[in-house]
């Protein structure tokens, strides 16, 4: 009993412990979005979130939980993989800089060039939905 016990102690606990890193697989496209990344589940007091809702339902995006803006970089998903295209619809990993400490991990995203708001400049941008806010495996 008490060996049984143990065993699911432990198992409990490495998945507990395991990295949400582990949620982005490794052939996920990754873009460094120079503009900044945005939780859109926890914005900044003041953030238009009404306007990119607005935009993501004519992108056909259901509930964005976020963004990245000025996405222009393709980098590599973590340190075992190689970089993938983004194909500016589907599954995307998110990240202010390539060795930013979190990243989004985005389950379903849809891209589009141009200006999100007045004081950014025309740029890739990029509204996701079942969006993860997690570490970013690069530097850990």
């Amino acid at each position: 009993m008490k060996r049984t016990l143990t065993a699911a102690l432990a198992a409990l606990a490495a998945i507990a412990l395991a990295s949400p890193a582990e949620a982005a697989p490794g052939d996920t496209p990754a873009r460094v979005c120079s503009l900044g990344t945005v939780d859109l589940k926890n914005p900044p007091p003041g953030y238009p979130v009404d306007k990119i809702y607005e935009i993501a339902r004519q992108l056909g995006l259901p509930e964005p939980t976020g963004l990245g803006v000025g996405c222009d970089k393709e980098v590599r998903t973590d340190p075992y993989s190689k970089i993938h295209s983004y194909p500016e619809r589907g599954p995307v990993v998110l990240r202010a800089s390539e060795t930013a400490r979190t990243q989004l991990y985005c389950t379903d995203s849809a891209a589009f060039a141009g200006k999100l708001l007045d004081n950014l400049p025309e740029t890739l941008v990029v509204i996701g939905s079942g969006c993860v806010v997690e570490p970013n495996p690069i530097i850990i």
